[in-house]
């Protein structure tokens, strides 16, 4: 065997070395990178909601925004775009980067009620959107102030056709005006109108009696009704609400009215589909957590899980439930 010197066996040394870190960088150059779909999310998610706070939709984003940062480990941001009854966060969205970190609370006004209530909607309540998923099913509440002469369905009947031109409601999306305005058709009880932008707004004028009702969804009014602001008349669902067993349906009294609304998660169109199924994935991990679950009963919503396949489906059937109520009610497209 030779005898190497010790500069040689340096020299060896050295180029077994360079031979090594050539093999390494080699590797590291062949190597795939990691795909954007499989580092998500690699940093903050945004969740635009479409309307001022303290609607539905606002109080189910940052429920779910807490779970979702728990789940991801990233900064999940509520953003509350507001105006047009949901279409400037909605046109937002849609115009958003496809790459799952601007996401939507979408409810029937902006996927489903929009598309009937606006003859040039700039959006496709379908193609321009990734739908993610169902978070629950909800309904709404027809209230008076605490003051008001009007104490039940009936009162608002005959008061409303003893004074044709002094009841007023007030709307701040589809679900309090469809449900305001399918309640005066079906009863006959003569009602206007008034948009506001936020239902804090709404709110306002009916206890300052700008308002003679509003028909607000169980979460916003659930602390209204507690705090002994409004009285409640009747809900919209088929059934009595389970926390008010003292409020009647207004189907006891007008068989066949029956009005609820949901609530949605979607993404742009062209959001990579990994993404969508993480996200989808997580949905349901919170809808599975009894916790969660929990939160969307006591914000009086029914928790409901579907796959992404039935949740595309059931938002194409909205969009023909609420062409129906739209034409029902008589209201105008704008």
């Amino acid at each position: 065997m030779p005898h190497h010197t010790p500069f040689l066996r340096s020299l060896i040394s050295l180029v077994l070395l360079a031979v090594a870190g050539l093999a390494q960088v080699q590797a590291q150059v062949q190597a795939p990178a990691p795909s954007p779909s499989q580092s998500y999310p690699a940093q903050p998610i945004k969740i635009v909601i479409p309307f001022a706070p303290g609607g539905s939709s606002d109080i189910v984003g940052r429920v779910f925004g807490q779970y979702l940062a728990d789940f991801t480990k990233q900064a999940v941001v509520a953003d509350n775009k507001a105006g047009g009854n949901g279409i400037i966060g909605t046109q937002f969205v849609k115009a958003a980067a496809p790459d799952g970190y601007t996401l939507e609370l979408t409810t029937n006004t902006t996927h489903a009620a929009n598309v009937s209530l606006f003859k040039k909607l700039p959006y496709d309540a379908m193609k321009d959107f990734e739908h993610i998923g169902m978070f629950g099913l909800s309904a709404s509440v027809a209230v008076v102030a605490k003051d008001s002469k009007i104490k039940s369905i009936a009162d608002l009947v005959a008061y409303a056709k003893a004074n044709p031109d002094k009841v007023f409601y007030g709307y701040y999306n589809s679900a309090s005006q469809m449900t305001a305005a399918l309640f005066s058709v079906r009863t006959g009880a003569p009602m206007t109108g008034v948009p506001y932008k936020a239902i804090s707004n709404a709110t306002t004028d009916l206890l300052g009696g700008q308002l003679q009702v509003l028909f607000m969804e169980y979460l916003p009014a659930l602390p209204q009704i507690k705090g002994g602001n409004v009285l409640p008349l009747g809900v919209t669902a088929a059934k009595r609400y389970k926390a008010w067993p003292h409020v009647p349906a207004i189907a006891e009294s007008y068989p066949g009215y029956e009005i609820g609304f949901h609530l949605g998660l979607a993404a742009p169109a062209g959001t990579p589909t990994p993404i969508i199924n993480k996200l989808h994935g997580w949905l349901t991990q919170a809808l599975a957590d009894p916790a969660f679950k929990q939160r969307l009963d006591d914000l009086g919503m029914d928790p409901v899980t579907m796959s992404r396949e039935d949740y595309r489906a059931y938002s194409a059937k909205e969009i023909t439930r609420w062409a129906e109520f739209v034409k029902a009610s008589g209201v105008e497209p704008q």
